[in-house]
């Protein structure tokens, strides 16, 4: 190598190093302190320790205890981390479109000599004050002044963001604070019954059985979507007064239903009322020392749930793949649909094998046929329904001919069919669809539809 090539490789080397240690830093610097200028507020999120809200409705004092977020002003109570972030997160992305008078003499012309919104922000190193004025020329925007500086700004603050925010908006509005991963237990009491049920087994294996008042295999859809929703339950408003919540709850009457959750060893409990003068609200009280919240009347309704919306549905209590035999009863014939392997023979029969498809797909309908309504729990006489002398029966069997269950289906009525169903007690009502999936025993014979041939 030249040593022409050599120093400029020294040179190049240099060169690059200068950039590397120094030019680069300083940009790196300069653009920091520039997106730290544009910023109306620099601060972390987790640095916030507490901060205060003055207003023309009050004053609002938020801190931070114990990773949760209190409303200390105007009176204690829990707040909503949600709305709380939110609130922090505005501020953290409100930016400075730029000064508009940099020595702030006129704050009037600006609504800054009585500010609209006043917010504090106490953090670990100290306290950040900014006061918001009126809109600016732009939609979208507020002039802003900090406390530490004269300068008047105009930010991208949106009037609404900040301007609306009261202690409704702060306030927890989750009607039963709860986890509902950790509930054991479940009991539901309305003015006809008292349904419990109790988680069996852990994680995702878990499942809940109905024990009162019988006990039987619970919808665990249901159930579960019943926990959704209570855990997501919110308030739309508050009775805070005492009296007044005494009053509006003397007026409410009886519950609609009282739901007590076992949350770890703790009990939680909420009771649902509808209002009798008012046809869209609803009211949930925990205890009379918390607020009275008004909820939807629809969400009060929803709640209430009953017997048969918690039961599982099935009419049998069976898989597909347990089923060997399907007997069925139709038209004034009787014959046997029997598993041998993979295929499907008529009446035992080896010569009659059947398109497995299709039976296979009646089976699984058969087996998850759920009811859709109630008609009776006791059912003393089957003829109104049509169940005296059934339009269908169907029975299914296991290994060695067990009865895994038996489904008879009566008259029809409104776009739905009664039956009744060895799973559940009573006469129910289903969708009739299935019905049209029974083969009959002809068309099987002479190798139409449903026949292998």
């Amino acid at each position: 190598m030249s040593r022409a090539v050599l120093v400029l490789l020294l040179v190049a080397l240099g060169l690059g190093l200068y950039l590397w240690q120094v030019e680069m830093p300083a940009e790196e610097k300069r653009l920091q302190v520039e997106t730290t200028t544009k910023k109306l507020v620099d601060f972390k999120e987790d640095d916030v320790q507490g901060f205060t809200i003055i207003s023309s409705q009050g004053e609002m004092a938020v801190i931070r205890e114990g990773g949760r977020w209190t409303i200390r002003k105007p009176r204690p109570m829990e707040a909503d981390a949600t709305a709380v972030g939110e609130f922090l997160r505005t501020l953290m992305l409100a930016q400075v479109s730029r000064v508009v008078d940099e020595t702030g003499t006129d704050l009037k012309a600006y609504g800054l000599d009585t500010p609209s919104l006043t917010v504090s922000l106490r953090l670990g190193s100290g306290t950040q004050t900014v006061r918001v004025g009126d809109a600016g020329p732009l939609s979208a925007t507020l002039y802003a002044k900090r406390d530490d500086s004269p300068k008047v700004l105009l930010t991208t603050l949106a009037g609404h963001d900040l301007l609306a925010k009261s202690i409704r908006e702060f306030r927890r509005k989750r009607v039963l604070p709860f986890d509902r991963l950790r509930v054991t237990r479940v009991k539901i009491a309305g003015p006809q019954e008292t349904i419990v049920l109790y988680r069996e087994g852990q994680g995702e294996k878990a499942t809940w059985k109905i024990k009162a008042p019988l006990e039987t295999a619970a919808d665990q859809p249901e159930v579960k979507s019943l926990l959704f929703a209570l855990e997501d339950l919110k308030a739309q408003d508050f009775i805070d007064d005492p009296k007044e919540h005494a009053a509006k709850r003397a007026a409410l009457g009886k519950p609609l239903a009282t739901i007590t959750l076992r949350e770890d060893e703790t009990d939680r409990t909420v009771s649902l009322f509808l209002d009798p003068r008012e046809n869209t609200a609803g009211y949930a009280e925990n205890t009379p020392q918390e607020p009275l919240y008004r909820i939807t009347r629809a969400a009060a309704k929803d709640l209430a749930k009953g017997l048969f919306d918690l039961r599982a549905k099935q009419l049998i209590a069976a898989e597909p793949d347990q089923v060997k035999t399907l007997v069925i009863k139709t038209g004034g014939q009787e014959y046997a649909l029997s598993r041998e392997g993979p295929d499907w023979l008529l009446d035992g029969d080896p010569k009659a094998k059947l398109d497995a498809a299709r039976i296979n797909m009646l089976v699984t309908r058969v087996v998850r046929l759920q009811a859709e309504k109630i008609a009776t729990g006791k059912a003393t006489d089957l003829k109104p329904y049509g169940l005296a002398s059934p339009a269908a029966e169907l029975i299914a069997a296991g290994e060695q001919g067990k009865q895994l269950g038996r489904i008879v289906f009566g008259r029809q009525e409104q776009g739905l069919a009664y039956a009744m169903g060895s799973a559940m007690a009573g006469v129910f009502q289903v969708r009739p669809d299935i019905l049209q999936l029974i083969p009959k025993k002809d068309e099987l014979a002479t190798g139409g539809p449903g026949s292998g041939k």
